[in-house]
């Protein structure tokens, strides 16, 4: 089991807040239009970006407990939209992630990758269910 811990602060300056773990830290803010100053991602597109970067996390770790795979290349796009509702509140309610991967694989064991990529993606299973998910693989 795995504990996060997430230190974040609101600067004086826009939207702007600072993200502290341990000896990290990073920046999101909103643009220039939602009265941020669009100096960094905002929060919708860290979690989109952490939906992609899970996805090339979890199939590294595939190939490391699997001496006989070779991955070539693995890139994933990501493209969230999201809704505002009358009260002012907004949601993300659509995902579609584009996978492109090269393996030594054959075909059946490569999708048989891709599949298991998917189930064990941590941020995945975390938002399946909540957000409405398309899964498209690119050749």
């Amino acid at each position: 089991m795995g504990k996060y811990i997430i230190h974040s602060t609101l600067r004086p300056i826009g939207s702007q807040v600072v993200n502290k773990l341990g000896m990290f830290s990073f920046l999101s803010d909103e643009p220039v239009a939602a009265k941020g100053t669009d100096s960094a991602p905002n929060p919708v597109q860290y979690l989109l970006a952490a939906v992609g970067s899970c996805m090339g996390a979890t199939a590294r770790d595939i190939e490391n407990h699997e001496p006989s795979l070779e991955i070539k290349s693995f890139n994933t796009d990501v493209y969230g939209e999201t809704t505002t509702y009358d009260d002012g509140s907004s949601k993300v309610t659509h995902i579609t992630i584009k996978i492109k991967a090269q393996t030594n694989l054959d075909p059946v064991d490569h999708q048989t990758f891709l599949h298991e990529v998917i189930r064990m993606c941590t941020v995945h299973s975390s938002l399946e269910g909540s957000v409405p998910m398309d899964i498209e693989f690119v050749e």
